[in-house]
């Protein structure tokens, strides 16, 4: 019943689903037509499924069989089994009487066992003495193996002895019996300590015996190798008997390498010899005596110490284990101990990196798996020491960067002469950051740790922000000390130029640093909005613009008063001076911009050129109502207008040949000098017919999006033929008819404001 209701519940879902399915396939009249292409398409797709799940159930059905058949073969094995069993128990009804006639025999076996032991012990006794001074002789004569097969000889009947005796307890009437064997093979315990002192020697030395003995070496580990077989005999025998002697298990191939640790720690000790109050490179000097010590014994245990140990010891594995732990031991405690300063937290840093070089461990003739070494700092230390170093290297470089700054801005204040380097004047200001953040760079590199790259670039990032405010504020501060009232100062444009430059090769730099460092950085990230490098670049790229801006407001200081001031009033219109003067004045200043960049020459072309836009926009806005700075005047004459526009349009002819003549040698100056708003305004002005009018106003709304109505009417009021009223009923609407929509999300491109519209409407404070 439950199956019928899940079977009736996924058909009714299917059906839904390919509803569903057509109704979005099929939803308009030409998909209706593909109607034929589906229904094929989906019975070669049906037909597919079938063949494929008869092929699931006829591969169901063999494994199916075949379990069938191991089935039958495991039932047939148990019943095997059971009938053996049966048997077995069978036979063993027919002699199980055998059990008490052989006890007899069993404990007349073990009676001879112990016979033949107390034989060879009586022997053994008698020969304790002559035993020990052979032992005695054979250890002097350094004769370690048969010194030992001696004490093996004197042990042997001591715990067999023993071993009868039972284990020393309270309820253990031998107990006297026990002291009296111990005091009679009291001996034997004395030449033990002097044999394993003999043996530990020569583990302790084991370097420099290999050298010149290995077979004392060789001697010494086949004697720890049986000791470590009679531990594991007698762990055996305690688990049969309960008996075990109390000097065992000895556990000397442990104290071995226990040994062999202690060496270690104790040469690392031995080459910490420099301290802080005695060598300023105390830390580094340490390190290069540790590096050099363990050099020259790697290469001893690889050569001469590793054929003598047994291969399970995996000595040399085991030598460098031991010294990379014995290093991390020491450096934790300086850690601990707030021994280290500043850079030495670096050197430490770098050093757990460097030690896998192959100047130490990753040398190709160790042959060492570098990747299954463990690390020297555990992640508490070296994130303390990380944290340490970073602090270090910001408050350093923080400093840098100020005293780098303040230096140079104290030659600015001396009026030191720039540096002409390719033509353009510049500072030392790029050329010092550079070199500091390359080299800091560099020994973060061999840090090798994603971590500490990032958290340092984070760091140089952010310091380099604060660089740029702070680069920022001198220039505003060595602009306010030399400006000059009314008259530009050389010292101001030329400081600009270099400063300029400086922000280009900053730039420059930075990218630099970037695709040569940060190698962590996505691909499809470089140049993108999340580009820090890009960003920062960005704000050198506005600093320097800024320098440009400054060099402007200089020159402008040499035109503004008696050239500026009076364009396209009545006095301009009978002085044919002014022009000239302008153009001349702007040749002079272009002379000493030829040590500027190409394009920042460019930019400051275009620059200049908004700025004259400016000022003759504001005299073609001189009557605006809300500004009382500008002069007011209309040519209400036909003539006087005439006379007006002529002089317009020929200076504008000369401006737009002069900055041609002046890009010409410069990069990408195609199309960069539009005086087209200039020329719509003069035609507005100059037109004669007032009905066409309105074409000539939609031109320049349509050029000049942002023109306000204030503005036009201030443009219209030069005519001194058109009255608010009339402007109103005639042309206002102009501004709101040919004003540009908003650009939708298919493409549509937004009309850019016409630069110098934007800066006079800045400077009247027009919204």
């Amino acid at each position: 019943m439950e199956s019928t209701d899940t079977l009736r519940k996924l058909k009714e879902q299917a059906e839904t689903n390919a509803l569903k399915r057509l109704q979005s396939e099929f939803s308009t009249p030409d998909q209706l037509e593909q109607i034929e292409q589906h229904i094929l398409r989906n019975e070669k797709t049906k037909n597919m499924i079938e063949s494929q799940l008869k092929s699931a159930i006829q591969s169901h059905f063999i494994s199916v069989n075949s379990c069938m058949d191991q089935l039958k073969e495991i039932n047939q094995n148990i019943n095997e089994v059971k009938n053996t069993i049966y048997s077995i128990q069978e036979e063993y009804k027919t002699i199980s009487h055998l059990e008490n006639t052989l006890g007899e025999l069993r404990k007349e076996a073990t009676k001879h066992k112990q016979l033949k032991s107390a034989k060879e012990n009586v022997q053994n006794i008698l020969n304790v003495k002559d035993l020990a001074k052979k032992a005695e002789q054979y250890i002097e004569d350094n004769n370690l193996l048969l010194a030992h097969k001696c004490l093996f000889d004197m042990e042997k009947c001591k715990n067999d002895i023993l071993e009868e005796l039972g284990n020393p307890s309270e309820n253990n009437h031998n107990i006297d019996d026990i002291k009296l064997v111990e005091e009679f093979f009291k001996k034997v315990k004395q030449l033990q300590e002097i044999l394993h002192s003999n043996i530990f020697l020569v583990i302790k030395r084991m370097l420099e015996v290999s050298k010149s003995y290995p077979n004392q070496l060789v001697t010494a580990l086949r004697v720890i190798s049986r000791e470590e077989a009679l531990d594991e005999f007698w762990m055996k025998k305690k688990e049969e008997t309960g008996f075990a002697p109390s000097d065992r298990p000895k556990r000397w191939k442990e104290e071995c390498k226990e040994t062999i640790k202690r060496t270690i720690e104790t040469k690392i000790q031995g080459c910490w010899i420099d301290d802080r109050e005695t060598n300023e490179k105390w830390f580094s000097n340490n390190l290069a005596r540790i590096n050099s010590r363990f050099l020259e014994d790697l290469e001893i245990v690889k050569k001469l110490c590793e054929p003598c140990f047994p291969p399970s010891y995996k000595i040399f594995d085991f030598y460098v284990e031991n010294i990379i732990i014995s290093i991390s031991n020491h450096f934790h405690l300086l850690l601990d101990s707030n021994q280290l300063k500043d850079r030495e937290f670096y050197i430490l840093l770098s050093w757990s990196e460097a030690y896998k070089s192959e100047d130490f461990l990753g040398s190709p003739r160790f042959d060492i798996d570098l990747n299954k070494l463990p690390n020297i700092l555990d992640d508490d230390h070296y994130k303390f020491s990380l944290d340490r170093y970073l602090e270090y290297t910001n408050s350093n470089i923080k400093m840098w960067f100020q005293n780098t700054l303040s230096k140079n801005y104290n030659e600015w204040l001396t009026n030191k002469e720039p540096l002409l380097i390719d033509g353009c004047y510049e500072s030392n200001i790029p050329n010092d950051l550079y070199s500091m953040l390359f080299q800091q760079l560099t020994f973060t590199d061999l840090v090798k740790d994603d971590r500490f790259f990032k958290e340092f670039v984070k760091y140089i990032l952010s310091n380099l922000n604060i660089f740029h405010e702070s680069l920022r504020g001198k220039l505003f501060d060595f602009k306010t000390c030399n400006s000059k009232p009314n008259e530009p100062s050389n010292e101001i444009i030329t400081r600009m130029i270099a400063s300029s430059n400086d922000c280009l090769r900053l730039k420059s730099s930075i990218l630099e640093l970037r695709d040569r460092f940060d190698t962590f950085m996505d691909k499809d990230e470089i140049g993108g909005p999340n580009d820090k490098y890009e960003l920062l670049g960005s704000k050198m790229t506005s600093l320097s613009e800024l320098c440009l801006d400054f060099i402007v407001e200089e020159i402008i200081k040499c035109l503004d008063e008696q050239y500026f001031r009076v364009l396209l009033s009545r006095e301009w219109l009978t002085n044919n001076q002014i022009i000239d003067t302008i153009l001349n004045t702007s040749t002079d200043f272009m002379q000493d911009l030829r040590y500027l960049r190409p394009m920042s020459q460019l930019k400051f072309l275009v620059k200049w050129h908004n700025r004259i836009k400016v000022e003759f926009m504001k005299g073609f806005f001189q009557n605006l109502s809300i500004t009382k700075m500008l002069r007011k005047c209309q040519f209400t004459d036909l003539q006087e207008r005439r006379l007006f526009t002529s002089k317009v349009e020929k200076e504008v002819a000369y401006l737009e040949d002069w900055f041609k003549r002046m890009a010409s040698t410069l990069p990408d100056n195609k199309n960069v000098f539009d005086f087209e708003s200039l020329k719509l305004m003069n035609k507005i002005v100059s037109s004669d017919d007032l009905d066409f009018l309105y074409v000539e106003i939609a031109s320049l709304v349509k050029k000049c999006p942002s023109l306000t109505s204030e503005m036009l009417f201030a443009l219209l009021s030069l005519r001194g033929d058109v009255s608010r009223s009339e402007y109103k009923e005639k042309f206002e609407d102009c501004i709101k008819s040919e004003a540009p929509a908003t650009p939708s999300k298919t493409g549509m491109k937004e009309i850019k404001v016409d630069e110098a519209l934007f800066i006079l409407k800045k400077e009247l404070k027009i919204q």
